[in-house]
């Protein structure tokens, strides 16, 4: 086991992404909260114990946050809130930072851009 020098952040769904998931047309899944919460987006950030340093970095990024968060189900821009920032972020996503990172492979991390 290795521990990894970043900090993972978990971004999990409320309520008003649901509710927009449920407002995209042509899609008749009735999405709960709970279903969707059963696999959260996660990002590696640079390594930091400091809750507040890291939410700055995650502040400074919550726009490509958003856009993962938003392309994961539904491709057509169009179809995503027009009026996306930070305070979005936090209204629709609960952000979770553990600073505990460990790999319990042994193997290589394949990397591929996305």
């Amino acid at each position: 086991m290795q521990g990894i020098n970043r900090t993972a952040v978990v971004v999990k769904p409320k309520q008003p992404f649901i509710d927009w998931l449920k407002s995209i047309p042509d899609d008749d899944f009735d999405y709960t909260l709970e279903q969707i919460s059963a696999d959260n987006l996660t990002f590696l950030i640079p390594q930091s114990d400091n809750s507040d340093e890291a939410m700055e970095y995650i502040r400074k990024r919550y726009g490509l946050i958003l856009e993962w968060a938003f392309g994961g189900w539904a491709a057509t821009e169009e179809l995503w809130p027009a009026k996306r920032n930070w305070k979005m972020l936090n209204d629709w996503f609960d952000i979770e930072i553990y600073s505990e990172v460990f790999d319990l492979v042994d193997g290589r991390i394949e990397k591929e851009d996305v």
